[in-house]
């Protein structure tokens, strides 16, 4: 008995059908990712575009903020002069001058830096309000004619001397006080303006009072996760704390020149401040 090997023809028809339909595939993954490209590039264009529209506009705060306060600082000065009239044109004049020469006000604003608007300024009395109305368009006009209204606003006071009543007292005393202080001072040398710091021994710190008998407490800020062993503190006489630095931000103090109209919710410092 012959045996005989017998092969089975291929049907090509078939495979022909699976080869087409395999190839599709992968034509249809690769224009999936293109759709989703062209569907997401809009959105991530728009926010690079309101990206850049909020730096421009910071750009252009920053450049009129610049120039109105030092057109204001240059008016105060003006002032003090009898001869030298005040006015809007010359505030005008004066804040285009302090203005960068590249400006990007003149790019953005409407209307360039000759859109700035002052006529809401007022600089009689003795103060100097000076106010820069402009608009600016939205996204490139993008949007049509869509534009933002923007405002800015300057005080200075004149250099024209004291205010006094017809008594002759001062109408406006001048005051000082601290940035986060809860009291203001008649005088500028008082010493809890102007502490005196000393040295102590952080092992006795506790044992230590100051002037008002109160005791020292550790500094919030320089004092943290520090042992008292063999160490050396810093003090003051009529404060509360005791420091590890002695050019520790809670002891030196920048002191602000106000006037006591000015002080609203604050009171009388119990050393200097009694009548």
């Amino acid at each position: 008995m012959i045996l005989k090997k017998i092969s089975l023809p291929v049907n090509s028809k078939k495979s022909s059908k699976r080869t087409k339909k395999e190839a599709p595939l992968c034509i249809r993954m690769e224009g999936s990712y293109l759709v989703e490209t062209a569907v997401a590039f809009p959105f991530f264009a728009g926010f690079m575009a309101v990206l850049l529209f909020f730096f421009q506009v910071l750009t252009v705060q920053l450049e009129v903020g610049n120039a109105l306060f030092k057109a204001g600082r240059e008016l105060s000065v003006a002032a003090c002069k009898e001869d030298c009239k005040v006015g809007i044109l010359t505030a005008k004049g004066l804040m285009m001058k302090n203005m960068p020469k590249e400006s990007a006000a003149q790019y953005f604003v409407r209307g360039g830096k000759a859109g700035i608007s002052l006529g809401k300024s007022d600089l009689s009395g003795n103060y100097i309000y000076l106010q820069a109305d402009y608009q600016m368009g939205i996204l490139f006009g993008l949007f049509g004619n869509q534009k933002i209204h923007m405002t800015q606003k300057v005080k200075c006071r004149k250099w024209t001397g004291e205010s006094k009543t017809e008594d002759g007292e001062d109408a406006d005393e001048i005051v000082y006080m601290t940035l986060n202080g809860s009291v203001y001072h008649k005088s500028r040398d008082c010493t809890y303006l102007k502490p005196s710091v000393k040295t102590a021994d952080g092992s006795s710190i506790l044992k230590l009072r100051n002037a008002d008998g109160g005791k020292y407490y550790a500094c919030s800020k320089c004092m943290k996760n520090k042992k008292l062993n063999n160490i050396t503190v810093f003090i003051t006489e009529y404060g509360n704390r005791y420091h590890s630095k002695k050019d520790c931000s809670k002891i030196k103090r920048t002191v602000l020149t106000v006037r006591l109209s000015h002080v609203k919710d604050k009171r009388a410092c119990s050393k200097c401040g009694k009548e």
